[in-house]
């Protein structure tokens, strides 16, 4: 054997054995194939190189880290039908942490006898290039920022992501903005063009090849964001579409317009709810419970809401106008997180209520404050920048091609209005929008429409009644543009399915993804087993229209 081959041989075998321990995804070279390294245990990780910019593929590369949880040899639920792609939404969120911390439950849903694959967005978390650019932002803000009647929080608050997103996209076009950075790369269009990229090497594979799915075609389950990344993906490549899943469905032109657009209007039912809930339940099982009705529930809160107005506070120079604050921010933007997960959190709001009126009536309100942020995290621009803004901002700015730059707080006043005609807590959900006052870094890869296609397979779309964040009209909308597309609607709350957790909602995208089913006439699924372990009569929406509960605003 010559010395070349001697060589060759053992370059094999040490790739071999290293192949057989666990690697880490700093470890693996990008690669135009889809190869699969051992990894974390229980998965194998990869890394996939793609063009940096595909209307320019001489600039450069870039990889998608891709992580897979595998399917089950044998399964009960038959033969291996190929693999899914993920994404948690955001934009921003991780589908490589998606996997890690999730793809057993996504399994239960989907079948075991799919790989569950996540993968991170372009600029994001393990991609490369990646944008990081906050790490080194200061910031002056402090974590306690100094029909009827709702209080509402003041201009400081919005000011404050105003000015850090400024500063944050000073540093991000200085650091992140050149054509070969991440940042005029990170749009909605290229990571489509990504997922089609993974589905080309996948279809590839020894698994892409024994897949009883056309492996050719994007199979996948998109959350959230995830929702508008799905559809982009349909009407860019409609012909390569597969099983596809859109759960907490974004109103594509409400996100390009602003975000904030087709969102909240549902939220105030979710925080009716818990007062139904608890009445329900009884005083025995629901500590707040007070009177004979919801609405008896319903106006205890509602005394201790009305007493934390910063306005009126600031306007007459009270001494706790800055506590008041604070709080008042506290209580909406841990409202928003209960809404998201009521099946979650409805148990922890007894507590939290009846320090609030305690606090309240003793007019010290800063302790719970600060017990209350530390059980569902600082609200203020202080921890925003904490959180890797630069990623969400990269990808949902440009895919609005900048048109918030350089707006101002006056400009964006009839954004916040509107939110707060849709619900007592709704002001708070701009932040997210806030920082693409300061985003100047734009994109030649813009997806913006037409929206709709004659897909290769129809896209189950699914909506709660009632979700926090991305309301069941959104789906509505969106189905007559997609060939054979259908509505599977959960009576549940929260965003999301899984927020719900309605056993016959899992059942039928089960159905879904292993017979390419539909629910045809039967599309709908009834309200189930919700808080405090109580099952409600009749639909959600009956039961707090029953509570005159239908409009808190």
């Amino acid at each position: 054997m010559g010395i070349l081959n001697v060589f060759v041989v053992l370059c094999l075998l040490s790739f071999a054995a290293a192949s057989l321990e666990n690697c880490t995804f700093q470890q693996i070279a990008p690669s135009k194939s889809l190869l699969w390294c051992p990894c974390e245990d229980v998965f194998f990780c990869a890394k996939l190189q793609v063009p940096l910019d595909y209307q320019n593929e001489d600039l450069g590369q870039a990889s998608v880290p891709l992580i897979k949880y595998p399917a089950v040899s044998n399964s009960s639920d038959g033969p291996y039908q190929g693999m899914i792609l993920v994404n948690p939404g955001g934009p921003g969120a991780s589908g490589v942490e998606e996997a890690r911390n999730n793809a057993t439950t996504i399994q239960t849903i989907i079948g075991t006898n799919w790989d569950v694959v996540g993968f991170d967005g372009r600029g994001m978390w393990l991609s490369e290039p990646v944008a990081n650019c906050s790490t080194n932002t200061t910031s002056n803000m402090n974590s306690v920022l100094n029909s009827r009647f709702v209080p509402r929080v003041t201009d400081e608050f919005y000011s404050s992501y105003i000015e850090f997103g400024k500063e944050l996209g000073v540093r991000c076009e200085k650091d992140t903005g050149g054509d070969n950075d991440a940042g005029p790369h990170m749009t909605t269009a290229v990571t489509a063009r990504d997922m089609l990229s993974v589905v080309d090497a996948f279809a590839k594979t020894e698994d892409g090849r024994k897949a009883s799915k056309p492996s050719n075609l994007l199979n996948y389950y998109g959350i959230s964001y995830g929702t508008f990344l799905g559809q982009t993906f349909a009407s860019m490549f409609p012909s390569r579409v597969g099983n596809i899943v859109l759960d907490g469905v974004v109103n594509p032109e409400g996100y390009l317009t602003n975000f904030t657009s087709a969102s909240v209007n549902h939220i105030d039912g979710i925080i009716a709810s818990f007062f139904i809930y608890c009445h329900a339940a009884g005083p025995d099982n629901c500590s707040y419970y007070t009177g004979t009705t919801p609405k008896d529930i319903y106006d205890r809160f509602n005394q201790s809401f009305e007493q934390l107005d910063p306005r009126k506070a600031e306007a007459e120079n009270w001494s706790n106008a800055t506590d008041l604050e604070a709080a008042l921010l506290t209580l909406k933007v841990s409202l928003l997180a209960v809404a998201d997960s009521p099946l979650s959190y409805f148990g922890l709001l007894p507590e939290v209520l009846q320090g609030l009126e305690v606090a309240v009536a003793g007019q010290d309100v800063g302790p719970w404050t600060a017990q209350i942020t530390a059980l569902m995290g600082d609200p203020t621009a202080a921890s925003y920048k904490t959180q890797n803004p630069e990623w969400s901002l990269g990808v949902m700015c440009a895919d609005q091609n900048n048109k918030l730059y350089n707006k101002t707080l006056e400009d964006l006043r009839p954004l916040i209005e509107d939110l707060q005609e849709q619900s007592i807590i709704g002001e708070v959900w701009i932040k997210a929008e806030l920082g693409c006052t300061g985003w100047s870094i734009k994109s030649n890869d813009v997806f913006a429409g037409p929206f709709g296609g004659d897909t290769a397979t129809p896209i189950l779309f699914v909506s709660n009644t009632y979700d926090s964040v991305t309301p069941i009209e959104n789906s509505l909308s969106s189905v007559p543009r997609y060939k054979n597309a259908q509505v599977l609607t959960i009576d549940g709350m929260g965003h999301t399915s899984a927020a719900a957790y309605n056993l016959c909602g899992f059942a039928k995208v089960k159905a879904y993804f292993q017979t390419t089913q539909l629910p045809g006439n039967d599309s709908f699924c009834a309200l189930e087993q919700g808080p405090f372990g109580i099952t409600l009569n009749g639909t959600l929406e009956q039961n707090i229209m029953d509570a005159n509960l239908l409009n808190l605003v």
